[in-house]
């Protein structure tokens, strides 16, 4: 047999709970249930001992449900709203979402998009000239007028009924379920279903007739039939599952059929379960069909217009609601407050049809209303109307009420022309601009003063004006000075749409500046206000510094004479000036340049000192004296460290790393432009593709080179040999100091380097009395590709010994035979030698090679 509650029990363990899937599957099984199986399989039958212990049980038909009274859920319960017929709601799916949250069915979804496409009555009227017209292109709601009231049900939700409490009027019928609860002497609450024949069957009562009765009467009802047989209780009357109708929505609506709704439903909720009607269906002529009644008509305007809810009706069941084709339409596009189509039902006049349309904004211009009107079936036209009142001589409801209006007219109220009237604008360099009010012999001076213009206004003024008849502007100027005290010619009437413009003195003159430098807190250039002095220049700039010389400063100013332009310097006491003495602190006049100037042997703080860094007894920033030597700052220093290693003193200066990166960015520009000249050269007479890749990769060394030299910056040093203080007086290496000098002693690094092209780079330990041959050897010597004959020796203190520089007989090598100290590097280049043109590129290599040396760097080859 079959068994609901099983797979009832399987789909709410297989899907969430909740699903839509899984309620409209139980609710199929329930229905099933009902109509093959009379006894429910949720109905429990309790016995109730305080009012019949011995009460046999009722026929299953009419078996009422019993609960415990804490359980009860006062109020209504609404029965489940039923969707459209034959739609199922799918889930897995990406689909379309209703406006209550659930998904749309693929049966609701071409419904939904039949409301948001024009119907064949909105394409006709959008496409109407008058509609068209150039005039209000601008106006989105003359440009896409749409038929009124259908979107109401765009936005609905499909579910014919909401949650709502049951009133005192509602008419119980079959179907309906009752929830009594009593208490006192007795105690009980039972769910009883109306039965077809109207009945409730309350145990120990026996059958109570309700159907036709208001809900409101049911407490009575009960409790006189309880009286009879118990005393000294009090009761509780509740609807609980409402009854459903069964009825019928035919015509033009989006989905015609039978539909089964909540007794609480209205018309508007069964017209919303049917899509709603279609935009060739009529609002207006709704009818309702009632077995054994009159018809009922329904014009939906009156909800729509005036809110009015009153013949919105509940159904009954077998009820039909039958939606006719639409009627007579007239469309009223431009500036009233709805633009729509609209459809007419008793309206025959424009102050009847505009009125549907909540009337003329207060933008339309009533001198021109135009009506299009389709003649007996064979021709448009075009109607012109003037309703202006103060034309007419009468009201506009009057004229309008007197214009017929007929099926398919469309009219068409224009705005007003947006150009302002009786005004004139005030703008530029004032403290209030706009527009302002035009009155009756409003002159300048009525509407200038001293009060509205802003500092250092020009004293001219510049009226735009409009002349007839084609109101071509032209220009007026006036004086602005004249035009306030009110002179005649000056202080001029102001017409309509005049444009009165002031300017800032600087927009139509240059700025008159000043210039001040030299030894300022704030060089730099300053406007010149009237009677501004030197003093007042000064204290703008900040005041001079300490290192000012202030017993003379110059003033260049510029003369003209004789057409010519002449620099004329002035020598003022600055001292002077600042006391204001009126002998020095004289007027300045435009593009003055004052400059003051720095103290004789004045150093800046940065001049003044040098680093002592690495192994002194007390490193740090010295200062120095006029013509003190690098031997005087290491004895204030306390001299060397017990570290120190003074082979490898680095000795740097600012002038010199100028002149170094100055040197450096000449020579690569130099060095990029003869690769560039090779590189074209090389290409055009290479004999084989080998020797054009050698071409390509030796020049793209060269040019990463340079782009790694770029980045590096002159240390600006300078090779000094250094031993103790005592030693060092009075020796060529006895420098005098000047501001910025660097000197680092760094400790004895106790290794030497071998860079380039060797077998084994690396650093090696420093043994004493070794030579350059000795060291190559301890790391395997000169490799094919290294250039023997260019090797090079970098001494500690930044020296450097080439092979080309040393001399060599038979089995001597001078270069090779070279002691070296502790720290020095040897260099092995690359060999530039395996094609013919390549030895072109070798100056150019041993150039950059001694540039990398200024930038503390060493360059190895072309790779």
């Amino acid at each position: 047999m079959f068994r609901p509650i099983m797979v009832i029990i399987l789909l709410v363990a297989l899907f969430p709970v909740g699903s839509n899937a899984t309620e409209a599957v139980i609710e199929d099984l329930l229905k099933k249930n009902e109509t093959s199986n009379t006894s429910s399989p949720f109905t429990s039958q309790v016995p109730i001992a305080q009012i019949a212990p011995t009460t046999p049980l009722l026929p299953k038909t009419e078996q009422p449900k019993i609960f415990k009274p804490e359980k009860i859920k006062l109020g209504t319960e609404e029965t489940t709203p039923q969707l459209l017929k034959g739609v199922t709601v799918k889930s897995g799916k990406e689909t379309t979402r209703r406006s209550d949250g659930r998904e749309m069915s693929d049966a609701e979804e071409p419904l939904l998009k039949e409301k948001t496409v024009p119907s064949e009555i909105e394409k006709l009227v959008s496409a109407d000239e008058i509609v068209e017209a150039s005039e209000v292109v601008d106006d989105k709601s003359t440009t896409a007028l749409t038929q009124f009231g259908y979107n109401f049900f765009q936005n609905l939700t499909l579910l014919p009924q909401m949650d709502v409490q049951v009133s005192s009027d509602y008419m119980v019928g079959p179907g309906d379920s009752i929830v009594v609860t009593v208490w006192g002497s007795i105690e009980g609450s039972y769910e009883l279903i109306v039965s077809n024949g109207g009945e409730v069957i309350l145990p120990k009562v026996g059958p109570i007739k309700v159907a036709g009765l208001p809900f409101g009467k049911l407490p009575g009802v009960f409790n006189m039939h309880l009286a009879k047989i118990f005393r000294d209780f009090d009761l509780a009357v509740n609807m609980g599952k409402l009854r459903s109708n069964r009825i019928s929505v035919i015509g033009e609506v989006a989905s015609p059929g039978d539909y089964t709704i909540s007794s609480l439903s209205t018309v508007l909720n069964a017209l919303s379960a049917a899509g709603g009607p279609t935009k060739n269906g009529s609002l207006r002529n709704i009818t309702i069909r009632r077995t054994g009644n009159a018809e009922e008509t329904i014009d939906l305007y009156d909800f729509f217009l005036t809110g009015d809810k009153r013949k919105d009706v509940r159904l009954s069941s077998g009820d039909t609601i039958f939606v006719p084709v639409i009627g007579r339409i007239a469309a009223v596009a431009g500036k009233v407050k709805r633009p729509a189509i609209y459809e007419l039902k008793n309206e025959t006049t424009l102050k009847e049809l505009i009125a549907l349309a909540e009337g003329v904004t207060a933008t339309g211009y009533l001198q021109r209303v135009q009506i299009s009107r389709v003649i007996a079936n064979e021709k448009k036209q075009v109607i012109d109307l003037n309703l202006d009142p103060t034309v007419t001589g009468k009201t506009f409801d009057v004229v309008a009420a007197g214009i017929p209006i007929q099926d398919m007219d469309i009219v068409k109220v224009f705005p007003i022309n947006s150009l302002l009237h009786n005004h004139f604008k005030l703008e530029g360099h004032v403290e209030r601009p706009g527009f302002y009010a035009l009155k009756p012999g409003i002159k300048i001076s009525s509407v200038l003063n001293h009060q509205l213009l802003l500092p250092e206004y020009a004293p001219i003024i510049e009226i735009t004006r409009l002349y007839p008849p084609n109101l071509e502007p032209r220009k007026i100027m006036l004086d602005l000075e004249k035009a306030l005290t009110g002179v005649p010619g000056q202080d001029i009437e102001i017409k309509e749409f005049d444009t009165i413009k002031l300017f800032s003195k600087w927009k139509l003159q240059e700025k008159q500046l000043l210039r001040v430098s030299g030894e300022v807190q704030k060089p730099g250039v300053y406007p010149l206000l009237n009677g501004m002095t030197v003093r007042d220049l000064l204290l703008q700039a900040g005041n001079p510094n300490a290192s000012a010389y202030l017993k003379s400063a110059e003033i260049s100013r510029l003369k003209i004479r004789e057409e010519k332009a002449q620099l004329q310097p002035i020598v003022i006491n600055l001292e002077e000036a600042l006391k204001g003495n009126p002998k020095h602190n004289i007027l300045l006049e435009p593009f003055d340049e004052l400059t003051v100037r720095r103290i004789p042997n004045w150093a800046e703080a940065k001049d003044r000192y040098v680093t002592l860094s690495g192994e002194f007894v007390f490193p740090g920033v010295y200062p120095i004296y006029k013509g003190e030597r690098l031997s005087s700052v290491i004895k204030r220093a306390g001299g060397f460290s017990e570290k120190a290693y003074p082979k490898g003193a680095k000795f740097t200066r600012e002038l010199v790393r100028v002149q170094q990166q100055q040197r450096m960015d000449e020579v690569l520009e130099r060095a990029e432009g003869e690769i560039l000249t090779k590189q074209t050269a090389s290409m055009s007479v290479a004999s084989s593709k080998e020797e054009i890749d050698a071409t390509k990769a030796a020049l793209d060394g060269l040019q990463r080179t340079i782009a790694l030299l770029r980045t590096k910056k002159a240390e600006g040093r300078m090779i000094i040999a250094l031993s103790t203080p005592e030693w060092l007086a009075g020796t060529p290496a006895d420098v005098e100091l000047a501001g910025g000098d660097v000197l680092t002693i760094p400790p004895d690094p106790g290794s030497i380097n071998v860079l380039g092209h060797v077998y084994n780079p690396s650093a090696a330990l420093f043994e004493q009395g070794h030579d350059v041959r000795y060291y190559l050897d301890r790391v395997g010597g000169a490799t094919n590709s290294g250039e023997e004959d260019d090797m090079y020796l970098v001494k500690v203190d930044g020296t450097v010994y080439s092979k080309k520089q040393s001399s060599s007989f038979l089995f001597y090598d001078g270069f090779l035979s070279r002691e070296i100290d502790s720290g020095d590097t040897i260099v092995v280049p690359q060999k530039i030698e395996r094609v013919a043109w390549l030895r072109d590129i070798k100056d150019i290599t041993t150039i950059l090679a001694n540039l990398a040396i200024s930038a503390g760097t060493v360059l190895l080859g072309l790779k």
